[in-house]
């Protein structure tokens, strides 16, 4: 009995510490999703191409950009007409020293050797551009044609964004149908734990009354060592039972991203029947986040093809630039100039004609692996549902079977009151009403999971909180 009572009080003190956060499944899952690191993860994906596609969005717009230089050479750029002078002297003197000009002249003869005379007193060089200069501007290029690339490009980010939605999806789906799986697996292991500890206890009692009645010579000891062997049997059972129940505590939270104990207050459930197999290949279809994101593969594929197709036609852009401010800059520089500028690749080493080959090919290659994902699919779900339906069909076989091993303990259990059975008799009763409670509990596990990985290759996880809540629902407790 010291042993039974330790016993008790070791799960009395598990379950008071299990107690210390009670969650539905709807609150599980709510909590999974906010603080699971790869949700977190795939939220900051999700953001980062909601950048790209804003980015790609700004192709569009025109380019502005400021410029500056400071500049410093060996020497001032110039001309220098200085030596010419003495060339332009003797020149007019030999057109004056002919006699006929001469004589044509000779009233201005005086002027023109004063103009002469001040020549060479003049500078006759000119600085262009002095050796320290600086200047800042801007330019701005804005595209007018591009041959489709911009917008394929907006595209191609748009098609990201949404492969990266449908990869959420997929996580979404199995964090769910993980969170489903850990969740009834600690109230099942919590189940088993409580059907053990009843087992330990209706055993325990009934050695104690097998020792009593062995002393007073109405038992033999065999019957005694047969429930000794057997109570040592339903401790051990136990104490396995609730390793497994701290162990699926601990991969609960793991899950839920929290480290609080939380003991669930969703019951397990049953259903008698679901829809029918083509309901959920069509909803698969339309909805498995696998097969949207091979559309979305197949589409960006097509768009890479397309990108390389727009290779081949030129490129146009009308520019501008202005200096706003400068020093010492020649005033012979502009100060504005505007333009439309023409890029168009001519040859480039068949670098494009094998990338477009490769294109088409890598749309080839998406386009088989559509083909074999979507078999995949119709595949998982046709056998996800055949398992669900294999559950199904024991449900009664598992029911009857509980509802045969509680009234035959009864039976038994009168029946060694009335001295027409033994305990030993009681005892196999009582475990075996333990291993049918055990797997009418372990079904209801199963059915759960198995729909949920039904509804996950379907593509609709979401659903399983209303198939939990539906009115056909049976609860298991």
């Amino acid at each position: 009995m010291r042993r039974i009572f330790t016993l008790f009080s070791m799960s009395a003190t598990l379950v008071a510490t299990a107690q210390s956060r009670h969650l539905t499944l709807n609150d599980a899952l709510s909590l999974g999703f906010e603080r699971n690191p790869a949700i977190v993860a795939t939220k900051y994906a999700e953001q980062a191409t909601h950048r790209e596609r804003q980015a790609a969005i700004g192709l569009f717009m025109p380019r502005v950009s400021i410029k500056g230089a400071y500049t410093h050479l060996n020497k001032d750029i110039g001309i220098d007409l200085n030596g010419l002078k003495s060339g332009i002297s003797g020149a007019i003197d030999g057109i004056l020293s002919n006699p006929e000009i001469g004589s044509a002249l000779a009233p201005y003869i005086p002027t023109i050797q004063n103009g002469l005379s001040s020549l060479s007193g003049l500078d006759f060089s000119y600085t262009i551009q002095p050796k320290n200069s600086a200047f800042l501007g801007g330019d701005v290029v804005l595209p007018l044609f591009a041959g489709g690339k911009i917008w394929i490009a907006n595209k191609a980010a748009k098609l990201n964004q949404e492969r990266t939605q449908q990869q959420s999806r997929q996580l979404h789906n199995a964090l769910t149908v993980e969170i489903v799986e850990r969740y009834f697996g600690v109230a099942l292991a919590r189940h088993g734990v409580a059907i053990r500890e009843e087992a330990v206890a209706v055993v325990g009692q009934h050695l104690h009354d097998v020792a009593v009645l062995e002393r007073e010579g109405m038992a033999v000891e065999s019957e005694r060592l047969y429930a000794e062997y057997r109570l040592a049997e339903a401790e051990r059972d136990l104490q396995r039972a609730r390793l497994q129940f701290e162990t699926a505590c601990k991969a609960l939270q793991n899950s839920l991203g929290t480290t609080d104990m939380v003991e669930p207050s969703t019951p397990m459930f049953l259903l008698s029947n679901i829809e029918p197999l083509n309901y959920f290949l069509s909803i698969a279809k339309l909805h498995n986040p696998q097969l949207g994101e091979v559309d979305k593969m197949r589409e960006l594929a097509r768009a890479n093809l397309q990108l390389h197709r727009a290779d081949l036609f030129p490129e146009i852009v009308a520019m501008g630039e202005m200096v706003f401010c400068d020093h010492q800059l020649s005033p012979l520089v502009p100060r504005m100039a505007v333009g439309v500028g023409l890029n168009f690749k001519i040859f480039s080493g068949l670098s494009r004609a094998y990338k477009s080959s490769a294109a088409r090919l890598q749309l080839r290659r998406v386009e088989a692996m559509e083909q074999k994902v979507n078999h995949d699919i119709s595949l998982l779900v046709e056998d996800q549902y055949n398992k669900v339906q294999a559950v199904l069909a024991t449900t009664s076989a598992v029911e009857r079977s509980a509802r045969f091993c509680e009234e035959y303990l009864r039976a038994k259990q009168r029946a060694f009151h009335e001295g027409m059975a033994t305990a030993t008799d009681v005892i196999d009763a009582a475990l075996n009403l333990s291993r049918a409670r055990l797997e009418r509990i372990a079904t209801a596990y199963e059915f759960d999971i198995a729909l949920a990985r039904l509804l996950n290759s379907a593509g609709i996880c979401d659903a399983f909180v209303r198939y939990s809540n539906a009115q056909t629902a049976q609860s298991i407790f």
